[in-house]
């Protein structure tokens, strides 16, 4: 149990590292210089954060489960992503097309969501089914 939150621990700093590289070089990249190199002192100290969490992460770590502990699937986009990959890696994942991907779809899913749900409120006391066949 120990080990799992570990893991858990480290797989989160890792990725609260990879979205704010990728949010710095957007900052970057759109002019916004301070707010860029201020989160680039976050990220610092994050990182320090992250390899002090790896190192009690391998220290509760028995020998055999050395090896088979080291992959961890994202959340978002199911990628498998490794828990001692470099800070760059991660922010490439979390910038990535495909993570970003994943994002954007669930976003315009919740919005047709809220659509859908405001237009059934509209039509009153008629089911989900009952709305979706007549409009066909």
């Amino acid at each position: 149990a120990v080990v799992s939150t570990q893991s858990t621990g480290v797989h989160e700093i890792a990725e609260q590292i990879g979205q704010k590289l990728a949010k710095a070089e957007q900052l970057g990249n759109e002019g916004n210089v301070d707010e860029s190199v201020a989160l680039l002192s976050d990220i610092e100290s994050l990182k320090s954060e992250k390899r002090q969490a790896e190192e009690e992460y391998r220290n509760n770590l028995p020998q055999p489960q050395l090896q088979q502990q080291k992959l961890r699937v994202c959340e978002v986009c199911a990628a498998y992503l490794c828990l001692y990959d470099n800070d760059r890696r991660l922010a490439d994942h979390f910038g990535g097309k495909l993570h970003m991907g994943f994002i954007q779809i669930r976003e315009k899913r919740n919005i047709l969501q809220q659509v859908d749900d405001k237009s059934l409120e509209q039509e009153g006391t008629m089911d989900r089914e009952t709305f979706t066949t007549n409009k066909i």
